[in-house]
């Protein structure tokens, strides 16, 4: 992951939130929180992040519908690279998220490797046009 990435986390969990915050600050990035997918929706439609890290379970709004909201936004906001970050690894809810709109899906507890391999995956399809 290239350092210096504004990265938008939704999480609701405090846990999850003090982890990936941390991480992401060691690694050079600027990381923002937010607690629900109503306030991610929000957040994207009103800054330019390279990349949102979306939980799938939160209050007010769900991951899913954030990120449908989000892909219906106009210009580089609708575009921007999510990766679904959840607990849920059930067949079928990888394909579940990416048809929501999700370019990619890492579960939890969050592993950094697989993390950064997603973030990577995500920047490779994304320069590949």
């Amino acid at each position: 992951m290239h350092a210096g990435l504004q990265v938008l986390i939704a999480e609701d969990n405090q846990v999850n939130q003090i982890r990936m915050l941390s991480v992401l600050e060691k690694l050079g990035h600027k990381p923002t929180l937010v607690t629900n997918g109503e306030e991610a929706v929000n957040a994207v439609h009103e800054c330019d992040f390279d990349l949102v890290l979306m939980d799938i379970q939160m209050p007010v709004m769900d991951g899913v519908e954030a990120t449908r909201c989000i892909r219906a936004l106009e210009g580089r906001a609708g575009r921007v690279p999510i990766i679904a970050v959840t607990a849920n690894a059930m067949a079928g809810d990888r394909e579940r998220y990416l048809e929501a709109g999700m370019d990619d899906y890492v579960s939890k507890p969050v592993d950094l490797e697989e993390l950064l391999a997603a973030v990577d995956r995500v920047r490779a399809a994304r320069a590949a046009g």
